[in-house]
């Protein structure tokens, strides 16, 4: 006898139907993916990685961390990856910039990383600029902190101005120091302080010259200890290409004999002379015109003899609306002097001998 099927024919298209829409969910599952490797620990720079360029007065006898000095110090790198960290060993503000943006202040304090980025970085390469953010914060550099994979490269080096003042000098980014000198593609060292004088035993704040203490290691704000006030600066440590000094505006504090001011001006000069054989020295007049004739005659008896010292006359350079208070330039005082000083610096640095 022929055997019959029991199944009904909607029983048996209801099963083939099933089958296909099984196997057309089975065909639309994403396959499983891998987990993303977790980041590893933050690379670690420390502060004596050979790719970290150091500006200004930065003491490196300690090998736990490069101590700023003075106001405008900084260091200069570059990095890759997309994020960047500072550690610190004491409380600062910092003036930060990394691709050439505009400088931001970052608060830092020891203990911990501090990230230096406002955003994640992008692209592979990355240049950074750290600095004091004014004449009361020094930076107490422990080191760097990059993400897993990344490095430090070498940064580019560029001819270094040294620039010698009071509080007209003192700043970051805003002021006629720094930006003459990034005009001219120059790095840039402010040895200047609020209220100094040129004439030891004057000035508006503290009554030690800048003839006495340019040639020492600590600014007026930042010694800890009478003797430490006194440590003299390593002038081994770099060789600026220029030296550019702006001081007289605060010898009016006590009342500077002429006499006095000129022979002042006359040991600075020769003290630098000593230390950097072959930089020019430019003596500019103050901008409102204090002993703007003795630094004139300094300069004459000075000229006989080294004629790589160079006075620069301000006279006319700035009007009453380019000051914020009759002393100080406003912004735009401080850039139009920038404008102005560089053309004097560059024609000067292209008419004498380079080292």
């Amino acid at each position: 006898m022929e055997a019959r099927s029991t199944l009904q024919p909607a029983l048996i298209v209801s099963t083939l139907l099933l089958g296909v829409c099984l196997s057309a969910a089975l065909a639309q599952t994403p396959a499983p993916t891998a987990s993303p490797t977790p980041a590893g620990p933050p690379v670690e720079v420390p502060h004596g990685d050979p790719n970290i360029l150091y500006i200004g007065r930065w003491d490196r006898t300690n090998p736990a961390i490069a101590q700023g000095n003075w106001n405008g110090h900084y260091f200069r790198t570059k990095f890759t990856g997309s994020k960047v960290g500072i550690r610190v060993d004491a409380p600062t503000l910092l003036a930060v910039s990394i691709n050439g943006e505009p400088f931001r202040t970052v608060s830092a304090v020891p203990g911990k990383i501090v990230e230096l980025h406002d955003k994640q970085l992008k692209g592979k390469e990355h240049t950074l600029q750290v600095g004091s953010a004014g004449q009361n914060y020094r930076v107490a550099f422990k080191g760097l902190t990059l993400e897993d994979g990344a490095q430090t490269l070498p940064p580019l080096e560029r001819p270094l101005i040294e620039f010698i003042g009071d509080s007209i000098t003192t700043g970051t980014n805003a002021n006629y120091a720094w930006m003459a000198a990034e005009m001219l593609g120059r790095d840039h060292t402010q040895i200047a302080f609020s209220g100094v004088a040129l004439t030891d035993g004057y000035g508006c704040t503290s009554k030690t010259g800048m003839e006495v203490q340019y040639f020492r290691k600590h600014s007026y704000s930042h010694e800890k200890s009478p003797e430490e006030f006194t440590v003299p600066w390593d002038f081994s440590a770099y060789t600026p290409e220029m030296v550019v000094i702006l001081l007289g505006q605060n010898d009016q504090c006590g009342k500077a004999t002429p006499d006095a001011f000129v022979a002042a001006y006359k040991r600075l000069v020769s003290g630098i002379r000593e230390k950097f054989p072959k930089a020019p020295i430019v003596m500019l007049r103050t901008l409102g015109g204090p002993y703007e004739k003795e630094i004139r005659q300094a300069w004459e008896e000075i000229h006989e003899t080294d004629p790589n010292v160079h006075h620069v006359d301000t006279t006319g350079w700035l009007v009453k609306e380019d000051f914020a208070d009759g002393v100080h330039p406003g912004g735009t005082g401080h850039l139009k002097l920038a404008r102005l000083l560089a053309n004097q610096l560059e024609a000067i640095i292209l008419t004498t001998t380079k080292l």
